[in-house]
C-alpha cells in the first residue's frame, strides 16, 4: 500500500505522529497528480481517436504528435473570465464543480492501481464505495442544474435525474451479482477469484448490462442525454466558464478510466496474467477497454429521452433482475 510505504519511508526519521501525518501528506499528493494528469492524456486519447475515426488527424500542432494541447487548453481557461448571470445560486453554483472532481478524486484514491500493493488508501468493500461516488454523481448534476437558475440547465437537471434512476439500479445489481459469485465485494478479493476463469466467461449478460450502465451513470456518449448540445445547449454546464469547466472535464475523464479499471477488475482477471508483471497486464486490459468506451462515442446514435428511459425501466432492469436470481443460484449449486 502506498500510505504504508510513505510511513515505513519517514518512520525511521520522524516521530510516529509526524510520519503518520506525512504519510497522508505524499499520498494526498501523489494522488492530485495522479488525478490531474489522467484527463491530460485521457483527453489526447480521445481527441485523436475520434480523429481516426472520422477521417481526420486530431491535434497535431502543439507540441509532438500534438501532446500538450491540452495543456494549451488549460492554461487557456485559467485565463478566461468568470461570466454568470446574475441570479445564479452562488454557493451551488461554486460548490458543484469542486465536488464532482473530489468525488472523481475519491475513486482513484480507493481503486488498486494495477496490483494489489498499488493503492493509495486501503479499506474494506472498496467497491462499494466506488459505486457510491459513481451514484452521487448525477444527482449533483440535478442540483447544478437547479442553481445556475437556467431553463436549459434546469431541464438537463431533470434528465440527468431519471437517467440515474433508469440506470442505477441495473449497475447495482450487476455489482451484486459480480459479489455473489466472488463472495466478497473487496476488488482485490474478486480479481483473486478470477484467477482460473474471467466473470466475462461466467457472466457475459452481466458484463453487457454492466457496461450500459455504467456509460449512463457517468454521462458518456451514447448516453449523454443531460447535456445534449444539440438540444440543451451544453445542459447542465452551459453557465459555466473557465476553471470551473474544467473540473468538469477532469471529472468526466476520471470517471471514464475508472469504470474502464471496474470492468477489467470485475469481468477480465485484473491483474492476472502470465509472462509479464501483474501492473503490464493490467494496464494492457485497461487501455483496450478505455479505447472500446471512448469510441462508442463516434458509432452509435444519441437515444431520445423516452428511449433511454424505456431502455432502463423495460429492459435493462428486468434483465438485471432475472440475471440475479440466475447468478444466486449458480452460487448456491
Amino acid at each position: 500500500m502506498i500510505s504504508t510505504f510513505f510511513y515505513n519511508l519517514l518512520a525511521g526519521y520522524l516521530p510516529p505522529i509526524l510520519a503518520e501525518i506525512g504519510s497522508v501528506v505524499g499520498v494526498f499528493i501523489v494522488g492530485t497528480i495522479i488525478v490531474l494528469n489522467i484527463p491530460l492524456l485521457l483527453g489526447w486519447v480521445d481527441r485523436k481517436l475520434s480523429g481516426r475515426i472520422q477521417s481526420r488527424y486530431g491535434p497535431v500542432y502543439t507540441g509532438p504528435f500534438g501532446l500538450l494541447q491540452n495543456v494549451a487548453d488549460v492554461i487557456k481557461l485559467l485565463g478566461k473570465r468568470f461570466i454568470t448571470n446574475q441570479s445564479i445560486d452562488k454557493l451551488i453554483y461554486d460548490f458543484i464543480p469542486i465536488a464532482l472532481s473530489v468525488l472523481a478524486a475519491l475513486m482513484i484514491f480507493v481503486i488498486p492501481l494495477g496490483s494489489p500493493g498499488l493503492i493509495l488508501v486501503s479499506i474494506p468493500y472498496n467497491l462499494l464505495f466506488i459505486y457510491i461516488f459513481l451514484a452521487l454523481s448525477p444527482l449533483l448534476v440535478l442540483l447544478a442544474g437547479w442553481g445556475q437558475n437556467n431553463k436549459y440547465a434546469m431541464l438537463s437537471g431533470f434528465r440527468g435525474a431519471a437517467q440515474i434512476t433508469a440506470y442505477e439500479l441495473t449497475l447495482l445489481m450487476a455489482l451484486i451479482s459480480i459479489g455473489i459469485l466472488a463472495g466478497s465485494y473487496d476488488i482485490s478479493s474478486i480479481v483473486n477469484s478470477q484467477h482460473t476463469i474471467w466473470n466475462a466467461a461466467y457472466l457475459p449478460i452481466t458484463l453487457v448490462l454492466f457496461v450500459i450502465a455504467s456509460l449512463a451513470i457517468t454521462e458518456r456518449a451514447p448516453f449523454d442525454v443531460p447535456e445534449a448540445s444539440q438540444e440543451l445547449q451544453a445542459g447542465w454546464k452551459i453557465e459555466y466558464s473557465g476553471i470551473r469547466y474544467g473540473l468538469f472535464f477532469i471529472a468526466e475523464y476520471v470517471r471514464l478510466l475508472v469504470v474502464s479499471m471496474l470492468i477489467v477488475y470485475l469481468f477480465f482477471g485484473g491483474w492476472n496474467g502470465v509472462y509479464l508483471p501483474d501492473y503490464a497486464w493490467f494496464w494492457i486490459k485497461t487501455t483496450v477497454v478505455t479505447l472500446f468506451m471512448m469510441s462508442l462515442r463516434w458509432v452509435y446514435n444519441r437515444p431520445r429521452i423516452d428511449q433511454l428511459i424505456d431502455i432502463g425501466f423495460k429492459w435493462l432492469l428486468p434483465l438485471s433482475v432475472i440475471n440475479l436470481i440466475a447468478v444466486g443460484f449458480i452460487a448456491v449449486y
